[in-house]
C-alpha cells in the first residue's frame, strides 16, 4: 500500500506545469475560502460589539411589549438593591438602568423622531462604550450630573437640525399620563458611532432628568446588562431572570431582542454557502480533467501494471491517492498564503472607507478585522480533501477497469 502512495507522489510530478496549475488553483481555492470566511466573521463580529456596545447591551430587564412600544406606560420601578445584586452575579460586568421614550426633537430649523434616552452617567460607562465617540463643547465624555437639562445627539442630527453644541433645542413627547410635553435643553455634545441607525434615532440626557419631566416617579424603562464576553449572556440571563418579579417582567439576551441581527448572520451564511459551491465545483472538475489527461498519458503503462499482477483495487488507490496528493498540496499553499494575509490584515485591518456609508448601515464600521476560527479552517481543509477524493472516483474507476490487451495496443 505504502509503495502505491509514494509511486502516486511521484507521478505527480512527472508532468510539473499540469501538476502546478491544479495546486494553484486549489490553493486559490482554500486561499479564498479563508479569507472570505475570516473577512464575514470579522463583520459579524463587529456588528454585532457595535450593537450591543452602543445600546443594545447583552441582557435587557423590561416589561413585556416594551420593544414594540418605547413609552413611558411601559416602564417599572425597580427593586432596591437590585443594581448591586446584579452587578454581584458572575460574569456581570455591569448594570445601567434607562428610560427610553420616542418623541421628537426640534430645532429653529427643522424636526425629527428619535428615541430619547434617559442614561446614569456613571453606571453607563460600565455598560456601553458610547462615550469613547463623544465630542462638544464641554469637553468628551458624559456630565457629572443626571439632572441637568443637557442633551447630547449625534452629528448626523445635528448637521440636519443644524445645530452644533451650546444650541438651545426642544424635546416633544408623551409622559406617562400620554400628555404631550415639551422641555428645552441646551446641546452639550455630539457623538458619530459605527451604527447608522442608532446615530438617526437616538439621543440622550440625563436619566433622573427625563424622569422628572415624563412624570415617571422612580420608573424605569429598562435596565441593562453587559456580561464579561456575549457568549455568557444566555447563562447569565437564566441566572437574573426572576431578580425583578412581576408576570409582566421579562429578561431577555441580544439574541432575543435582535432577530435582525442573527437574520443577516443567516444571509451570510446562506451566501457563503453559494460561494464554497461555486468553488467546489470548480475544483472537482480541475482536478477530474487533468487526472483523466494523466490516465490517457499513461494508458499503455497502466495497461503493463495489469500484465504483472498489479490488482484494480491498487490502481484505484494509486489514482485516488494522487488526487489527494494534489488536493493536500494545494491545501497546504493555500492555508499558508490565507493565514498570512489574515494574521497582517488582524493587526491593520481592512480599510473599506470607499463603502463606509453602506458598512455604517450594517454596523460594522468602515475598517474590517478579519477574524479567523478554528472550524472554518477544519471546514477548508474536509471541503478540499473531499473535493479530492470526488474528482478523483471516474478517472480511478476508469484506470482500474482497463483491459491490459487494449492498453497494450494503446497508441
Amino acid at each position: 500500500m505504502g509503495l502505491y502512495i509514494k509511486l502516486a507522489w511521484r507521478n505527480i510530478w512527472r508532468n510539473k506545469r499540469r501538476s502546478m496549475v491544479v495546486i494553484t488553483s486549489i490553493g486559490m481555492g482554500v486561499f479564498l475560502m479563508i479569507i472570505t470566511m475570516a473577512l464575514v466573521n470579522g463583520m459579524n463580529y463587529q456588528m454585532i460589539d457595535n450593537t450591543i456596545s452602543t445600546s443594545l447591551g447583552h441582557i435587557s430587564i423590561h416589561r413585556k411589549g416594551f420593544i414594540e412600544n418605547i413609552k413611558p406606560s411601559f416602564s417599572f420601578t425597580p427593586p432596591a438593591g437590585i443594581h448591586e445584586r446584579i452587578t454581584g452575579v458572575d460574569r456581570v460586568a455591569g448594570a445601567a438602568p434607562r428610560i427610553k421614550i420616542q418623541g421628537m426633537i426640534r430645532s429653529s430649523e427643522a424636526s425629527q423622531g428619535v428615541v430619547v434616552t434617559g442614561i446614569d452617567p456613571e453606571r453607563e460607562k460600565s455598560v456601553s462604550n458610547l462615550e469613547s465617540y463623544m465630542s462638544g463643547s464641554e469637553g468628551e465624555g458624559y456630565p457629572d450630573n443626571s439632572d441637568g437639562d443637557w442633551i447630547i445627539i449625534s452629528a448626523q442630527t445635528a448637521e440636519k437640525l443644524d445645530l452644533v453644541p451650546g444650541d438651545r433645542l426642544v424635546i416633544m413627547f408623551q409622559d406617562a399620563s400620554d400628555q404631550i410635553v415639551a422641555e428645552a435643553f441646551y446641546l452639550r455634545g455630539l457623538f458619530v458611532s459605527p451604527v447608522d441607525t442608532f446615530d438617526k434615532f437616538t439621543v440622550f440626557t440625563g436619566i433622573r432628568k427625563l424622569q422628572s419631566v415624563a412624570s415617571m416617579g422612580n420608573a424605569i424603562s429598562e435596565i441593562s446588562i453587559r456580561t464579561e464576553t456575549r457568549d455568557d449572556s444566555i447563562d447569565v440571563c437564566s441566572l437574573i431572570s426572576g431578580y425583578v418579579h412581576g408576570d409582566d417582567i421579562e429578561t431577555l439576551t441580544w439574541q432575543q431582542m435582535a432577530p435582525s441581527i442573527m437574520s443577516a448572520i443567516r444571509l451570510y451564511d446562506a451566501m457563503m454557502l453559494i460561494f464554497f459551491g461555486i468553488i467546489f465545483i470548480t475544483v472537482i472538475f480541475s482536478v477530474a480533467n487533468t487526472m483523466i489527461m494523466a490516465i490517457m498519458e499513461r494508458f499503455h503503462e497502466i495497461g503493463v501494471m495489469k500484465c504483472i499482477g498489479t490488482r484494480p483495487l491498487y490502481i484505484f488507490i494509486m489514482i485516488t491517492a494522487e488526487s489527494v496528493n494534489l488536493g493536500l498540496a494545494g491545501m497546504v499553499s493555500g492555508l499558508a498564503a490565507s493565514l498570512s494575509v489574515t494574521g497582517i490584515l488582524f493587526y491593520t485591518g481592512m480599510d473599506l472607507s470607499v463603502f463606509s456609508e453602506s458598512m455604517r448601515i450594517w454596523g460594522t464600521g468602515s475598517i474590517i478585522y478579519p477574524l479567523v476560527m478554528l472550524k472554518d479552517i477544519i471546514s477548508s481543509m474536509g471541503i478540499v480533501l473531499l473535493t479530492a477524493i470526488i474528482s478523483s472516483l471516474y478517472p480511478a474507476l476508469k484506470a482500474a477497469r482497463i483491459k491490459p490487451m487494449e492498453a497494450l495496443n494503446f497508441i
